[in-house]
Formats: structure tokens, C-alpha cells, sequence
């Protein structure tokens, strides 16, 4: 019979290592990453590693954003939102908002406002998180949510609304509104699935003093939980089937579809800036 494979991380060493069969049909394969949190690693030690540094880019006025990405059930909601009640177990979302708010008590910062946008999308369709979606008739009434570019502000998400928060606590406010309106599902694999992309952006505008004067940044963090892929044989689902197994199958194939297409923009995104082409994707 087949043969699981066991899986080990070493944080010390930044590596993951898969072990296929047994005896002398034994294989051993070993891979490198950036980090490696294992599973004793706590919601701050995976701040500290990947977020915290980014966080003064944006206060530089840049524009970053990081990724949760992986098959569904392996944390990636709990990475970036974790455990809003608990401080140790906050993820990612509030603990960057945090860390904003921290460094914003700088005296060197003479003005500043920060502002929040919560986006979903649901089998290619968007939502906002911030407000009611919860009826037939608040659905009708909200305005339609269209991607476009912008002369000025580049691409963008036409009547998404912004909301300012004077604090990491408003922030959380607004975090827990938000959960009661994402898409959530019981599949195979986990079941309490995010079967939506969920795109929770900080905008930052801020005046910084100088000697010489003073200069105005604008930095945006977009903080990325993406829906969890699901192969077809291990989600085992029905293209045929009806009800909420035909909804799943919809689902899943929106999900692995945008998650592909996001592969490849990345790679694109990637060929161009070592070829330091000025061309957009």
C-alpha cells in the first residue's frame, strides 16, 4: 500500500524535510526557506520575523503587501487574524496595526491618519466586509464593487469603503464585524474553511518633521488571506453532484483557478523586474 510521508521543520536550520517509504526504498528530500516556524512557534515570533520589518517601509510612504497562502486547513486565517479576544494569539492583522499606531507616537511625526478596507472575493465576486451583506435587500442597496485603474492612485476598487481608526483597538473593532461576514464552509479537509480571497488593507498618511522642513508619506499595507486550495480527488467531490457538493465544486474550481492565475502574475511580476523592464503587468 501506499505509504504516508512524515514531515519534519527545523526552525534552527530553516528547513523542511519529507520522508517517502521505508527501508531501502527509503527517500529523504530536504528544502530551504526563508524561515520555518514549527509548531510550537508562537503569533509573535512569526511577526517578528516576516511583518515587523516591512512595517517601516510603509511608514516610508511604500506600498508592501504579504501573502497567506496554502491548502485549505493549514492556519493561514489564523496566521493573519488568530485569536482577536487573546493578545497573545493575535495574528498578523492586528499586531501590524499595532506596530503602526506604535511607531506613529514618534514625535517626528508632527500629523498623521490611518484608515482601514476590508475586501472579499467570492467566487469572483466582490464584497465589502465593512458593511451589511448579510441581506437580499442590504445587497440590493450597497453599491456594486468594480476593479479599475485610476489615473492617479493606479489600480483600485471603485465604492469600497474606508473606514479611519485612531487605534489598534479600532482596528479590532472593525476585524470583528468583519468575521460575522466572510464566507465560511465545511469541506473534507476542514470544517471551517474560508472559501474567500480576503484582502484587509492599512492606509497610511503621515507628515514627517525635519531639520529642513516636512515631508508627507502615504504607505499602504495589504494583508492577504487567501482561500485554501483543494484538489478534486482529495476534496472528494462531485461535478455532478447537486446542492452543496455542486456549490463546493464551484467553489473549489474558482479558488485553484485564481490561485493559478496569481501564480503566474507573481512569476511575471518576477521575470520583469530582474530584466528591470519598466513595463506594468
Amino acid at each position: 500500500g501506499d505509504t504516508l510521508p512524515v514531515v519534519t521543520a527545523s526552525t534552527q536550520d530553516r528547513s523542511i524535510t519529507v520522508i517517502r517509504g521505508s527501508g531501502s526504498r527509503q527517500q529523504r528530500s530536504n528544502y530551504q526557506f526563508d524561515n520555518v516556524f514549527g509548531m510550537y512557534s508562537t503569533q509573535e515570533e512569526v511577526f517578528d520575523s516576516t511583518l515587523k520589518p516591512v512595517i517601516s517601509d510603509v511608514l516610508n510612504g511604500y506600498e508592501s503587501t504579504v501573502f497567506a497562502y496554502g491548502q485549505t486547513g493549514t492556519g493561514k486565517t489564523h496566521t493573519m487574524e488568530g485569536s482577536i479576544h487573546e493578545e497573545e494569539h493575535r495574528g498578523i492583522i492586528p499586531r501590524s496595526a499595532a506596530a503602526i499606531f506604535e511607531m506613529l507616537k514618534d514625535p517626528k511625526y508632527s500629523e498623521s491618519h490611518v484608515s482601514c478596507q476590508y475586501l472579499e472575493i467570492y467566487n469572483e465576486e466582490l464584497s465589502d466586509l465593512f458593511v451589511d451583506n448579510g441581506s437580499v435587500q442590504a445587497k440590493k442597496e450597497n453599491p456594486k464593487l468594480t476593479i479599475m485603474e485610476h489615473k492617479q492612485l493606479g489600480m483600485m476598487v471603485q465604492n469600497l469603503s474606508q473606514h479611519e481608526v485612531r487605534s489598534a483597538e479600532d482596528v479590532l473593532k472593525q476585524l470583528q464585524t468583519a468575521q460575522t461576514q466572510r464566507m465560511v464552509g465545511e469541506t473534507k479537509m476542514n470544517k471551517q474553511s474560508s472559501r474567500s480571497h480576503c484582502l484587509f488593507t492599512i492606509l497610511v498618511k503621515a507628515k514627517v518633521q525635519y531639520p529642513d522642513g516636512v515631508m508627507e508619506v502615504k504607505g499602504k499595507l495589504h494583508l492577504v488571506d487567501l482561500a485554501g486550495s483543494e484538489c478534486a480527488k482529495t476534496a472528494s467531490l462531485d461535478k455532478a453532484e447537486k446542492g452543496q457538493g455542486a456549490a463546493r465544486e464551484r467553489e473549489r474550481m474558482n479558488i485553484n483557478r485564481s490561485l493559478l492565475t496569481l501564480g503566474r502574475v507573481i512569476s511575471c511580476l518576477k521575470e520583469i523586474s530582474e530584466k528591470k523592464s519598466a513595463s506594468n503587468v
